[in-house]
C-alpha cells in the first residue's frame, strides 16, 4: 500500500509539472512578441495563486527578463534574487542550472562577461553531475555560443555551441532558441569577413522573426543586418533597412535598439559624406543615450541605497548585540553584586545614549554622502555626455575634411582620426565598466580592429588577430590602444607597396605573470632596415617598457612586461 501511494504522489507531481508548463509558455510567449506590460499582470497574477516552487520560480525569472528589455536592472536583479530564493527551496538541479544559465545571460547583456563566464561554469558544473533538461541544455549552448563571440573571440567554438543549441531548439521546436543559436552562426561568418553568407543568414532570421511574431528578436536580427550591410559597403541598402529598422524599434518601445540602429543610420550617412544627416542622428542617438543614462544613473542610486541600508542593519544589529551583553552581566552579577549591576545598567544607558547619538550623527552624514554621490554621478553622467558628444563631432568633421584633402593630408587626417576613434572606444569602455580604474583589454583592442576593417579591406591585408581576455589598469590600455593604432599606420602606409599578400599578425597573451605582446607585417619594404619610430618609442617610454624591433623577414614589433595580480 505504501508503495502504491508513494506512485500516485509521482504521478501527481508529474502531472502538476506539466500543468505549470502551459503557464511558463504562455509568460514566454508575451516577452516574444514584447507584450510587456501584459506579461507583468500574467506573471504577478499566477504568483499570487502559486506555492509550487518550480513554478514559482520561472515566473520571477518571467518578471527579470520584463524588466531586463525594459532595461530596468534594478528590478530585474531583485526577480533574480527572488527566483534564486524558490530555486533553493525546491533543490532541483536542473532549476539551479537553468537559474546559473538566465544570471549569466543578465550579465552578459550588461557587458560584465566575466560574471557570466563564472556562473556559466557553476552551471558545467551541475550538467556534470546531473541529467539536465533539453529545455535549459540549448539555452546554455547558446549562451556559451554567445560569450564565445563577445568574450572569448573564438569563432570556431562559437560554431561549435551555436549548432548544438540550434538541434535542441529544433527538437524542441523552440523558435525563441532556433533564432539564437542562428544569429550566433551568423556572427562568425561576420567574424571571417564573409558578409554575403552572414547577411543571407540575417536575412533568414528577420522573415523567421516575422513568421514567428518575434518582435524584440527581429530588432536584434536588424542591428547585426545593418552593422553588416555598412561594412559590406552597401550603404543605400544599409540606409533604406536601417530606417525601416528604427521606425520598427521606435513602434515597438525597444530603446537599446533604437539607439544602436540610429547610430548605423549616422555611419550610413558619415560613408556616403553626407555630413549634415550624420550630425542630425548623432544629435538624435545622444539624446537616446541621455534616457538610457538616467536609467543606469537610477541603477547607481538604487545600489547606493542599498548599500546604505545594508550599513543602517549592521549599525542596528552592533546596538542590539551591545544591548543584550550588557544584559546578560546585569543578570549575572545580579543576585550578588546589585550596585556594580546598578552601574552598569547605567553605564549601558549612557552608551545607548552614546550610540544612539552617534548613529543619528552617522545616518545625517550618511544623508548627506549619498547626495553628494548622487551629484556626482549625475555630473559625471554629463560630462560623459559632453565628451562623447564632442568626440563624435570631431570624428565627423575630420571625416568631412578628408574628402576635400589632398593625398598627403588626406593621411595625416586618416592618421589623427584613427587616434581620436582610440580614445572614443575607450571612452566608451571605460563608460560601460563599473571599475573606471580597469579595463578588459580585448574587447577594448578588438573594438579598435575593428575600426580598420574597412581599410584593410581597401588594402587587401589579412589580419590575424588573438587576444587574451585580460583585465588591465586603464593607463596601460590606452597606451595598447594607442600603440596598436600606429602599428597598423605604419603597416598600412609603408609596409605593402607593390606586394600581392599583406599579412599583419597580433598577439597580446599572458603567461603567469608576465604580458607578451607582438605584432608582426610580412612587408618586403623595411628588410634590413634600422627603423626610427617616434611616436612608438614615446609610447613605450610611457609604459616603462624595453622593446624590440626586427626587420629580417618583415617587420617584428615585441616586448614582455612584468605585470603583478592588481593588474
Amino acid at each position: 500500500m505504501k508503495y502504491i501511494f508513494l506512485w500516485l504522489c509521482l504521478v501527481v507531481g508529474q502531472w502538476s509539472f506539466s500543468q505549470d508548463d502551459p503557464i511558463v509558455d504562455m509568460g514566454l510567449k508575451l516577452l516574444e512578441q514584447n507584450k510587456l506590460e501584459e506579461a507583468i499582470t500574467f506573471y504577478n497574477a499566477h504568483i499570487e495563486v502559486s506555492e509550487a516552487h518550480n513554478l514559482r520560480m520561472h515566473l520571477f525569472i518571467g518578471l527579470a527578463e520584463v524588466y531586463k528589455l525594459k532595461l530596468n536592472y534594478q528590478k530585474a536583479q531583485e526577480y533574480y534574487t527572488l527566483a534564486q530564493a524558490e530555486m533553493k527551496k525546491s533543490e532541483n538541479k536542473n532549476l539551479e542550472f537553468y537559474y546559473h544559465v538566465k544570471i549569466a545571460e543578465f550579465y552578459r547583456k550588461r557587458t560584465l562577461f566575466s560574471e557570466a563566464a563564472n556562473h556559466l561554469k557553476k552551471a558545467e558544473a551541475l550538467k556534470a553531475s546531473n541529467t539536465i533538461d533539453k529545455r535549459y541544455l540549448a539555452k546554455f549552448y547558446g549562451r556559451k555560443a554567445a560569450l564565445f563571440t563577445e568574450y572569448y573571440f573564438q569563432p570556431d567554438s562559437t560554431f561549435f555551441y551555436a549548432e548544438k543549441s540550434l538541434q535542441l531548439s529544433k527538437e524542441l521546436n523552440d523558435a525563441n532558441g532556433i533564432f539564437y543559436a542562428t544569429l550566433e552562426m551568423s556572427s562568425v561568418y561576420e567574424e571571417l569577413r564573409e558578409y554575403d553568407k552572414a547577411i543571407i543568414f540575417l536575412e533568414d532570421l528577420i522573415t523567421y522573426a516575422n513568421e514567428n511574431n518575434l518582435v524584440q528578436n527581429k530588432v536584434d536580427a536588424y542591428i547585426n543586418y545593418t552593422r553588416i550591410l555598412i561594412k559590406a559597403k552597401q550603404y543605400k541598402k544599409g540606409l533604406d533597412q536601417s530606417l525601416t529598422a528604427l521606425a520598427y524599434a521606435k513602434k515597438n518601445k525597444l530603446l537599446y535598439g533604437e539607439i544602436i540602429i540610429t547610430d548605423n543610420i549616422r555611419n550610413t550617412y558619415e560613408k556616403l559624406g553626407q555630413t549634415d544627416k550624420a550630425l542630425q542622428y548623432l544629435k538624435t542617438r545622444l539624446k537616446l543615450t541621455e534616457r538610457y543614462y538616467e536609467l543606469e544613473h537610477n541603477k547607481f542610486l538604487f545600489e547606493l541605497e542599498e548599500k546604505y541600508k545594508s550599513t543602517e542593519r549592521e549599525n542596528q544589529l552592533l546596538s542590539n548585540t551591545l544591548e543584550l551583553s550588557s544584559k546578560n552581566k546585569e543578570l549575572a552579577t545580579n543576585k550578588t553584586r546589585l550596585v556594580i549591576s546598578s552601574s552598569l545598567l547605567f553605564s549601558t544607558a549612557i552608551m545607548a545614549f552614546l550610540t544612539a547619538f552617534y548613529f543619528k550623527k552617522a545616518k545625517r552624514d550618511n544623508t548627506k554622502l549619498q547626495f553628494l554621490s548622487q551629484q556626482n554621478e549625475f555630473l559625471l553622467s554629463e560630462a560623459n555626455h559632453r565628451i562623447n558628444n564632442n568626440l563624435q563631432l570631431v570624428i565627423i568633421l575630420i571625416s568631412d575634411q578628408l574628402k576635400q584633402a589632398t593625398e598627403h593630408n588626406s593621411l595625416l587626417l586618416k592618421n589623427v582620426l584613427s587616434k581620436v576613434e582610440t580614445i572614443s572606444t575607450l571612452h566608451q569602455h571605460l563608460h560601460q565598466n563599473e571599475d573606471k580604474e580597469k579595463i578588459e583589454i580585448a574587447n577594448y583592442l578588438r573594438d579598435v580592429k575593428l575600426s580598420f576593417s574597412e581599410i584593410f579591406d581597401e588594402n587587401n591585408i589579412e589580419l590575424q588577430f588573438k587576444v587574451e581576455p585580460l583585465i588591465l589598469p586603464t593607463n596601460d590600455a590606452m597606451y595598447y590602444g594607442l600603440l596598436l593604432t600606429e602599428l597598423f599606420i605604419n603597416s598600412i602606409k609603408h609596409a605593402f607597396e607593390g606586394q600581392n599578400e599583406n599579412r599583419i599578425v597580433f598577439h597580446l597573451e599572458q603567461k603567469l605573470n608576465t604580458l607578451y605582446f607582438t605584432y608582426t607585417d610580412n612587408g618586403k619594404k623595411v628588410l634590413g632596415k634600422t627603423l626610427k619610430l617616434k611616436l612608438i618609442d614615446k609610447l613605450c617610454r610611457q609604459l616603462k617598457l624595453e622593446y624590440k624591433v626586427e626587420t629580417r623577414e618583415g617587420f617584428k614589433f615585441s616586448f614582455v612586461k612584468e605585470i603583478n595580480d592588481a593588474s
